[in-house]
C-alpha cells in the first residue's frame, strides 16, 4: 500500500487518521513537531532533526520514544509510500488526550504521535533572489522549543503575504531574530552575520549545516545579532530551512540587496549545499 501515515502504532490512509477531540495538541497547542528532508529516498541530517525533536519535548516534559524509535519510523515512513522519491517527513507528539478538557493534566496520559511523508521537489539550481518584509516579531519569548503553536508564526506569514513578500524578517526592538519559518543571514566586507542561537529563535539544522559549510570554504561566520539600522549596509543576505534550503534575498521592503541579485558568498554557499545532496545520494 502506498500514501499511508502513521498514528500512534497504526498505518492508515491519510483520511481515516482521527484524533480525540480533548487531545491536548488540538486544545492547548501543547505538542511538538519536527521535519526531515528526503533525498532520492535517503534522510538528510535526520540524526540532528531528531536530536532538537528530543529537545523540544523534553523542555515542556512530554516523555517519548527514544531516537532508534525515530530512525526506524522515517524508514517505515519511506517504504509505505514509494512513490515518493524526494520529500519531507513530519512529526507531530502531544502530550496526549484526556477524557474531558482541563487547564492542567489529570494524571499520566500517553502521547499521541503522527507521523507522515509528501513529496518536495528536489531541486539544483539558483533560487532567484526574493523579497522579504520587515515585522516586528510577535511571538512567545521560547522560539528555540519547536512548538505546534504557531499562531504568531501563521499571522506574521500572511501579513508578508499581503505586502508581496515570501517571508517576514522578523525584529525585536531592533535586532533581526529570524523568519517565520526560516533563519537569516546577512553578508557584510566578506563576513557572515547570524542571530544567535538563543530562546529568541528556532535554531535550524539547514542553519547548522550552512554555517558548517562556510567554515569549510572558509569563511568567517560571527553568531551574533545583527539590526534594522544596518539593513540598508548589507552586501547580502539569505535564508535558510529545511525546504528552501538557501534562498538569497534581493530586496527588503524599499531596500534592495545586493543590486537584486544573488551575492557571491550566497551563491557558493548554495552550490555547496547541492555539492552536500550529491554526496549525500551518490
Amino acid at each position: 500500500m502506498s500514501g499511508l501515515v502513521y498514528l500512534n502504532g497504526d498505518w492508515i490512509a491519510p483520511e481515516a487518521a482521527k484524533v480525540s477531540v480533548f487531545d491536548r495538541g488540538f486544545l492547548f497547542a501543547e505538542g511538538i513537531y519536527e521535519v526531515v528532508p528526503v533525498y532520492h529516498r535517503r534522510p538528510f541530517l535526520a540524526e540532528h532533526h531528531l536530536a532538537r525533536l528530543t529537545r523540544s519535548l523534553e523542555a515542556i516534559g512530554i516523555e517519548a520514544p527514544g531516537q532508534a524509535f525515530w530512525l526506524a519510523l522515517v524508514d517505515d515512513l519511506i517504504a509505505n509510500n514509494p512513490s515518493i522519491e524526494s520529500g519531507l517527513v513530519y512529526f507531530q507528539v502531544t502530550r496526549g488526550a484526556e477524557s474531558k478538557r482541563n487547564h492542567l493534566p489529570q494524571g499520566p496520559m500517553t502521547p499521541t504521535i503522527f507521523a507522515t511523508f509528501t513529496p518536495m521537489q528536489l531541486h539544483w539550481d539558483t533560487p532567484a533572489p526574493a523579497k522579504v518584509t520587515l515585522c516586528d516579531d510577535i511571538r512567545w519569548l521560547r522560539c528555540d522549543i519547536k512548538s505546534v503553536s504557531l499562531l504568531g508564526n501563521q499571522l506574521l506569514k500572511q501579513e508578508a503575504q499581503r505586502r508581496g513578500a515570501i517571508e517576514p524578517l522578523l525584529h525585536r526592538d531592533g535586532r533581526i531574530t529570524e523568519g517565520a519559518s526560516s533563519n537569516y543571514f546577512a553578508v557584510k566586507q566578506g563576513e557572515i552575520y547570524t542571530a544567535p542561537a538563543d530562546h529568541l529563535i528556532l535554531a535550524g539544522i539547514t542553519r547548522m549545516w550552512v554555517i558548517e559549510l562556510a567554515q569549510r570554504l572558509g569563511l568567517k561566520v560571527n553568531e551574533q545579532p545583527f539590526h534594522v539600522a544596518e539593513l540598508g549596509e548589507l552586501d547580502e543576505l539569505f535564508l535558510t530551512s529545511s525546504s528552501r534550503e538557501v534562498q538569497p534575498i534581493g530586496q527588503i521592503d524599499d531596500i534592495i540587496v545586493a543590486d537584486g541579485r544573488c551575492g557571491k558568498v550566497t551563491q557558493q554557499l548554495i552550490d555547496a549545499f547541492h555539492a552536500s545532496k550529491r554526496e549525500h545520494i551518490a
